[in-house]
């Protein structure tokens, strides 16, 4: 699955799931409430982004690996094989971006509509 169909298909299965969610909980759908949901969900996707983007960068793998050989001469034992961070998180973050920022401006537009 290409990551257009992956943007795509979360974009118009949270874009129906928000409104029916706000509405069997508050019992009425208000401009003011879906924007609240759509910002709250925008936020999740783009801290996620976020989180991949900083891990993915190699911000943090000189203070994972001073700490692992930090470890290593508190047991005396034999080092575990080092794999950074930034290996680890391979992935790249344009899908949370992407979808998090139709949601964000979904959430906008319907803030400045009531």
């Amino acid at each position: 699955m290409t990551i257009k169909k992956k943007i795509t298909i979360s974009v118009l299965s949270f874009s129906f799931l928000i409104p029916l969610l706000t509405f069997l909980i508050n019992k009425e759908v208000t401009l003011n409430k879906l924007s609240d949901n759509f910002f709250m969900l925008a936020l999740f996707f783009l801290i996620i982004g976020g989180f991949i983007l900083v891990l993915s960068s190699g911000f943090f793998d000189l203070f994972q690996k001073n700490m692992k050989h930090l470890f290593h001469l508190r047991r005396n034992d034999e080092p575990k094989e080092y794999v950074p961070l930034s290996n680890i998180f391979k992935k790249k973050p344009i899908y949370w971006f992407f979808v998090g920022g139709i949601f964000l401006l979904i959430s906008i537009f319907s803030a400045l509509l009531s």
